[in-house]
């Protein structure tokens, strides 16, 4: 936590005290307010002076603070070869119309005069710059061409979640603009956190979005799902990051929802949501620029490569996965379809939601109406194979799989009931992983899905695998007693089985 030293006159101690708690609740700065008044007999670069065993000086211009005669060799000493010597970093900011040097204007200038909260956004984003965290989080948030000026929601949103920690909660009617909206919001803001952390919720469960979380806030969790949030929420709560939950129900948003340093802003579908989480609701009315006419006729008169990529890109999983998995899924070039993302991009049949990877989002719609050609079947096993085959290559030394794990819980969800030997192949090759990155709660839900399935199928050697995989996690949960009972039906009902290892 930085120590800020706000060098001010007495007559400027209102607008010292709203910018001391401003940097205090936005960027958990410690402010020394009292100490940096100037008292009669003392000058503003004496007050300098005394301020450099802080991290940081703040000097505040006015008539009342500026010293009658700017003394070059005096003030020169003190902002720049003390600061330099004490390694403080040196900040101006003009409150009132004052005289002062024209060389302080160079660096780290700041004016406050017109619009004092955006000068206090101003100040907090570069005091933030000045101690950045050890590790950025992965999401960087798209520009979206055809986005909608929204300037009253995204300033209200700032308030409520940027310039200090807070929640809030967008919803409405499908097509409305509030996962576009939310994207923009990071965009333009994610100068005022740590890191902004994107998770897209739907129906993906509170383990996956939880070992999500975890992954992109570079910690390993490898309790259960209960244990693992306790630590999201410590963690969070000591990092002033933006959590984004998209298209989230109201019991993934009250497990998942962070407060400490933390923001968190929600989209929803449901209206009753704000209430649950006790959090300010902002409403979208009305529906987004998406015509279903137009999308249907722009879908409809796609070429053949087009056509494979966007069915590749709806069988991808709906959080958004790399666009190379739709590549090798449509069996295409990647130069060729960085140009059809674009063009897709530009007729509002895809959305970009994150520069890395790149990462797209189909649009509900688009999706509904791709769904109509009735290939659908066939498209999702070409991904599960794709899927399969990346987590069961021998990884090149550094890669990492992590962007694709959420491609591989979806591809396993649907092949469960409908192709078993591919389910099969993903569950072995995603326990494998899953199991060397310490996910083990996601790991055990795959697991119960897996023997959900095995039962239901009879297929007696994989319950028997599923046995020992869920054993030797809950032992390492220390749930010794559930251990033991499952270790008893197993024993019972499949143990003549042969085991298949998951290494």
């Amino acid at each position: 936590m930085a120590k800020v030293f706000p060098c001010y006159a007495a007559s400027d101690r209102q607008l010292a005290r709203e910018l001391t708690a401003f940097l205090e609740r936005g960027a958990g700065a410690e402010v020394l307010l009292e100490e940096g008044e100037i008292q009669p007999r003392e000058d503003l670069v004496a007050k300098v002076e005394e301020g450099l065993s802080a991290d940081v000086v703040l000097v505040l211009l006015s008539p009342d603070s500026a010293p009658r005669r700017w003394i070059l060799e005096r003030w020169k000493s003190v902002f720049w070869e003390q600061a330099a010597e004490m390694k403080t970093s040196l900040a101006t900011l003009l409150c009132r119309d004052s005289k002062f040097p024209d060389l302080l204007r160079r660096n780290n200038f700041f004016d406050l005069r017109r619009d004092r909260l955006d000068g206090f956004r101003a100040v907090k984003r570069w005091l933030m710059r000045l101690a950045p965290p050890p590790q950025k989080t992965p999401f960087s948030p798209a520009e979206r061409p055809s986005f909608m000026e929204r300037a009253s929601e995204i300033e209200a949103l700032a308030a409520a979640v940027a310039d200090a920690p807070g929640m809030a909660v967008v919803a409405g009617p499908p097509h409305a603009g509030k996962t576009a909206l939310a994207v923009e919001f990071a965009r333009r803001h994610q100068e005022d956190f740590e890191g902004v952390v994107w998770l897209t919720c739907g129906s993906r469960s509170a383990a996956a979005l939880a070992g999500d979380l975890a992954g992109q806030l570079g910690t390993r969790l490898d309790r259960d799902l209960e244990s693992n949030l306790n630590e999201l929420r410590r963690l969070c709560a000591h990092h002033r990051c933006l959590l984004m939950l998209d298209d989230a129900e109201p019991a993934l948003a009250a497990a998942l929802a962070q407060r400490g340093r933390t923001s968190t802003l929600i989209t929803t579908r449901r209206a009753d949501l704000a209430g649950a989480v006790s959090a300010p609701g902002f409403p979208l009315e009305g529906a987004f620029a998406l015509d279903p006419a137009r999308i249907a006729d722009t879908i409809r008169k796609l070429d053949g490569a087009q056509q494979r990529l966007l069915a590749a890109l709806c069988a991808s999983a709906p959080c958004g996965s790399p666009l190379d998995v739709a590549v090798r899924t449509a069996d295409i070039e990647t130069e060729e379809a960085l140009d059809m993302a674009a063009w897709f991009v530009s007729k509002d049949l895809l959305a970009p939601l994150d520069r890395h990877g790149p990462r797209f989002l189909v649009p509900a719609m688009v999706r509904e109406r791709a769904a109509l050609r009735g290939d659908g079947e066939r498209w999702a096993r070409h991904h599960a194979l794709v899927v399969a085959d990346l987590f069961g290559a021998p990884a090149p030394e550094g890669a990492d799989l992590t962007a694709y794990w959420p491609d591989l819980q979806h591809a396993f969800t649907r092949a469960v009931h409908a192709d078993w030997p591919t389910a099969c192949t993903l569950a072995r090759r995603g326990m494998t992983w899953a199991k060397a990155q310490g996910r083990l709660a996601e790991s055990f839900e795959m697991l119960e899905e897996w023997s959900r399935a095995a039962t239901e199928s009879g297929d007696r050697r994989v319950l028997e695998d599923c046995a020992w995989e869920r054993i030797w996690i809950l032992e390492h949960w220390g749930r010794d007693a559930e251990a033991r009972e499952l270790d008893d039906i197993r024993r019972e009902s499949y143990a003549d089985q042969m085991s298949l290892s998951f290494d």
